[in-house]
């Protein structure tokens, strides 16, 4: 099977992701036998002259001459003939550039840390390198002849024109919604715009104060008079996809009510979780686990809420001398507030993990996820999980155990956080054995061949 994996990032050949995201994908899919590719946009790619465009609206219509093992015309872009052949010659000989490819919040607080070019039995990377016409035009698509494609979109209704591009090549279209599920006011007002202020605050962190945070209430309060737009925007691309993965339990419970909603069918919205690299992220019997709390991400980040993360560490390591605290990320200050927390740089996948086998408890103050990979990553590596919201490993407890009534969410944290420390931790974690890449893969494939 031919597995075409597209997302909209420009990126440099030494940031290829493979530890995470389709990256991660690409490699089960042909660990498993499949022809598959990451499909992607070169950073260094040059600016498309005047006379062409360079937006996402509809490609004039045009005939597909292009044929199997001819040249490509010319309309497609400049660079997809020659990279889909090979990778550009520096590809895979420097490590990931941490950080690079997160401009947004899409990417989860573990996605920064870089792994070596993947090649399996191969000296070429399994890419291509394509031009934002190159997947506006259906000749590309069919000119690749694609069993499956993968879309890593958003469900961004403005990307339509690629979506459409996709579906002339082959109906087996499955997109990867990554979101947690408050795409719109009506899946719940508040919460929503809360969602729509975090968003933009964490666009406009550079800006003075003063004025940042009124344009943010500015936003959210626009996104809300907006959600009639935006639903009739986003009801077309939901009636046009085949498939949409949604990653957790909860927010696919919120898309599949929006959809029915919006007039789209319900039963086209899966859960299926992101993969992570269980190889590496796993319980270890044989390394002791120390008193320590490890926390990763992006932490410039205002959806990471690093402020909340260092006050509620500062309280408890106060009160537990015992213990101390990791912290790995970008984003961090220089010097590290107390003397029991301490701060790393980005670092790559195997020795993050060997961090998180070493350490009791993840801690998190994300004011949101989507899913939360690196809280999978540390559940896996038998951590446990305290986080504003919910803490799974504490459900077994008692109500009144288990209802912390404090004024402040940090007091909060801090209480769950001291409840954790005094519990075992997990042998073997439970929840990351069905994000297997290979397990994802497969469920993925199966999806595909009940599209008609």
């Amino acid at each position: 099977m031919k597995i075409l994996l597209y997302t909209d990032l420009a990126i440099r050949p030494d940031q290829l992701f493979w530890h995470r995201d389709l990256g991660l994908l690409t490699k089960a899919f042909r660990d498993l036998g499949h022809n598959a590719l990451l499909v992607v946009h070169l950073a260094t790619e040059p600016n498309p002259t005047p006379a062409v465009p360079n937006k996402l609206d509809h490609p004039r219509e045009q005939p597909c001459v292009a044929q199997q093992g001819l040249p490509r015309p010319s309309v497609a872009g400049p660079h997809s003939n020659i990279r889909a052949q090979a990778r550009p010659a520096n590809a895979g000989q420097n490590s990931p550039v941490a950080g690079a490819l997160h401009s947004s919040d899409r990417y989860s607080e573990s996605s920064e840390v870089g792994q070596p070019s993947y090649s399996p039995n191969n000296p070429v990377d399994p890419v291509l390198w394509v031009s934002q016409q190159d997947v506006l035009s259906p000749c590309w698509w069919k000119d690749h002849h694609p069993d499956l494609v993968i879309l890593g979109l958003w469900t961004r209704p403005k990307y339509d024109p690629i979506r459409r591009a996709a579906l002339s090549a082959t109906p087996h279209v499955i997109e990867r919604a990554d979101s947690d599920g408050m795409r719109t006011a009506s899946c719940g007002f508040l919460t929503y715009a809360k969602r729509r202020f975090d968003y933009f605050r964490d666009r406009s962190l550079r800006w003075p104060s003063p004025l940042s945070i009124p344009a943010s209430i500015f936003y959210s309060f626009a996104s809300i008079l907006a959600t009639p737009w935006i639903e009739y925007r986003l009801r077309k691309t939901l009636r046009l996809l085949p498939s949409i993965l949604v990653e957790t339990p909860n927010a696919t419970v919120l898309w599949k009510s929006l959809a029915r909603r919006l007039g789209a069918d319900p039963e086209k919205i899966h859960h299926v979780p992101h993969p992570i690299q269980t190889d590496i992220f796993k319980f270890d019997p044989a390394v002791p686990k120390k008193n320590r709390i490890i926390s990763a991400g992006r932490w410039k980040s205002y959806q990471k809420n690093l402020p909340l993360l260092l006050k509620t560490l500062h309280s408890f390591l106060d009160k537990n001398p015992s213990w101390t605290s990791l912290v790995i990320g970008s984003g961090l200050p220089t010097k590290s507030p107390h003397p029991q927390i301490t701060f790393l740089p980005l670092t790559d996948p195997t020795q993050l993990a060997r961090q998180m086998q070493e350490s009791k408890i993840f801690l998190s103050s994300s004011r949101y996820e989507s899913f939360g990979l690196a809280t999978a990553e540390a559940e896996a590596c038998g951590c446990l999980v305290v986080d504003p919201s919910e803490i799974p490993d504490l459900a077994n407890l008692p109500s009144s155990e288990n209802n912390f009534l404090f004024s402040s969410l940090s007091n909060s944290l801090l209480a769950k956080l001291c409840r954790a420390s005094s519990l075992p931790c997990l042998s073997p974690p439970i929840r990351p054995s069905s994000c297997t890449p290979p397990e994802i893969a497969q469920q993925i494939i199966r999806l595909s061949q009940s599209i008609l």
